[in-house]
């Protein structure tokens, strides 16, 4: 009884403290807000307090309320309700949140500058019914933390106080955000927090549906934005563009990710619209002119769409031209040549590239187009295995799964010239890079490259491999190859094995049959042997019947 009614006087002196404080005191209540956080489906799922810390609407509270929240209003001390538009800075541990409301005349807090002692005295503030609240309290420990913010534990224990809710002392400064247990945490702390661009990727913060602040910095709001576009939400990342665009809005970059981002919904005309935008808004107008080009360039190598037919080729070309013209850049050049060789203009693209071979972008990438014109151009063999030479040896070292399409393209035709040792080379090269993860077709590719060499039992290894990681429906082919060459090695008993499983997987393989039948006959089989025989002559494979005949007259 004696601790209830110490209890009860402790609560009605510390609530009703507020007549007894200074102006300073009651003033600070009016910077407070009500955050409510919402789900998916517009169900509140919390309601705590926070406070602003700028008069543009910048402001803390409590991490927790928003860690997983869909979005979130703040009601402040005059009762109008704003959004929580994004998160600034966060912090899981203490529990608290920097993020920007929708207004732009906040009554802003006064952070207090030093560090509250032990014993001092705080002041809870609210609003209720827009008259100010107050609850006081006094210090019981203080606990330093980053060597400059506080952590107070607070003597007071049978308080209501709402988290997030603003502690101040008797100058009516913030010193730090009420904590349920009760204690709070220095709001200086707070109101410095700042992600960075690769923050986006931590998924503590990115579960809540509300969406990062971009980085003041252009170079690092780019790599935010980007790496919003491999999270899989469409619609946060379209926040994230329009975010981008707002900070910069005479830069290009925002209005060609979002036309890109258009283009991927089919959206053309709303993309074409945007790069309009970017020609009037732009200051680098070459730039714009070049992004123009590449939407549109795209679309027409990557959509089948036929129905938009305001883009074409020709377009492409005359924005890239339109920029080269403004700015004689080698690369608005290769997007000329590049459209060049999709119009099928391959000598005019091929002496663009020669060009472009001459001037300091000159990479592996200019080199291997240029290859392709040859190619087309149905030029020597040795013209283009110069060109591609040329373009391996431009490959950043180490090498990467970046160069590999170009190790490979030259094993290809080293292996069309014949030349099996360099393309087996160029092959082991391109699965290194692949990390031995390469696709079937490649295995089976360095398979008949190892044959043609005799190296018998990498092939059979090989050929082996592509059987694995083929798709369901090439198996059987891939298998019944294997076979083949287990017979021609004369390992009987395998080659018996393996027909086995191909004929498991498709019982009308008659290649399967006839390697199967052959095996037989050489290990002494022959009514087996026959049999087989029989089965791929009924399928309509003449090979059975002619080794019937052979065998029988024996």
């Amino acid at each position: 009884m004696n601790r209830f009614l110490t209890s009860v006087c402790v609560l009605l002196l510390a609530t009703g403290s507020v007549n007894a404080q200074s102006a300073q005191v009651k003033n600070a209540a009016k910077s407070t807000f009500k955050l409510t956080a919402y789900d998916s489906n517009g169900n509140a799922t919390s309601s705590t307090c926070g406070v602003f810390v700028t008069a543009d609407g910048e402001a803390i509270g409590s991490w927790s309320a928003l860690s997983s929240a869909a979005s979130a209003v703040v009601t402040d001390f005059n009762g109008k309700t704003y959004p929580v538009q994004k998160l600034i800075g966060a912090n899981e541990i203490y529990d608290v949140c920097r993020f920007k409301v929708g207004t732009q005349k906040a009554q802003a807090a006064t952070l207090a500058k030093a560090l509250m002692p032990k014993d001092s005295k705080l002041w809870l503030v609210g609003s209720e019914q827009k008259k100010p609240t107050a609850a006081q309290y006094e210090i019981e420990r203080q606990e330093t933390f980053m060597d400059k913010y506080g952590y107070y534990v607070l003597a007071f224990r049978d308080s209501q106080g709402i988290p997030g809710s603003a502690m101040v002392n008797a100058n009516g400064e913030l010193v730090g955000l009420f904590q349920s247990a009760p204690s709070a945490v220095d709001a200086r702390y707070a109101a410095q927090l700042k992600f960075d661009a690769l923050t986006i990727n931590n998924p503590l913060y990115t579960s809540s549906g509300i969406r990062l602040q971009l980085p003041a910095d252009k170079k690092d709001a780019q790599l935010m934005v980007m790496f919003a576009a491999d999270k899989g939400d469409s619609a946060k990342y379209a926040g994230y563009i329009s975010d981008y665009i707002s900070q910069f809005p005479h830069d290009v970059d925002g209005y060609s990710m979002d036309a890109l981002r258009r283009v991927n919904y089919g959206d053309y005309a709303g993309a074409d619209s945007q790069m309009q935008t970017a020609l009037k808004q732009a200051t680098n107008k070459a730039e714009a002119h070049s992004e123009y080009s590449r939407v549109m360039y795209q679309k027409l190598v990557y959509s089948n769409d036929s129905l938009y037919n305001d883009w074409t080729l020709d377009r492409a070309y005359n924005e890239a031209e339109k920029a080269y013209k403004l700015d004689a850049q080698p690369a608005y050049q290769h997007r000329m040549a590049q459209i060049l060789y999709t119009k099928g203009e391959y000598q005019k693209a091929y002496d663009m590239f020669d060009a472009l071979t001459k001037t300091p972008i000159c990479n592996s990438e200019i080199f291997f187009e240029a290859a392709q014109c040859k190619t087309q151009l149905g030029a020597p063999n040795e013209q283009v295995l110069v060109l591609l030479d040329s373009c391996v040896a431009r490959c950043p070292q180490p090498l990467t799964t970046i160069s590999a399409p170009y190790i490979l393209t030259r094993g290809h035709l080293r292996d069309a010239m014949k030349d099996y040792r360099g393309a087996l080379a160029d092959y082991n090269t391109y699965d290194t890079l692949m990390l031995g993860r390469a696709s079937a077709d490649f295995y089976y590719t360095r398979y008949t490259c190892e044959v043609n060499l005799r190296q018998y039992q990498q092939a059979l290894n090989d050929i082996a491999h592509a059987a694995v990681v083929a798709q369901p429906d090439m198996r059987p082919p891939y298998l019944a190859e294997l076979a083949s060459l287990q017979l021609r090695v004369n390992k009987l008993e395998d080659a018996v094995k393996t027909a086995d499983l191909c004929l498991n997987l498709d019982p009308k393989s008659t290649d399967a049959l006839v390697i199967k039948g052959v095996a037989l006959n050489a290990l002494k089989r022959k009514a087996e042997a026959i049999e087989c025989l029989k089965k791929a002559a009924e399928l309509g494979d003449k090979r059975g019947d002619e080794y019937i005949k052979k065998y029988s007259s024996k």
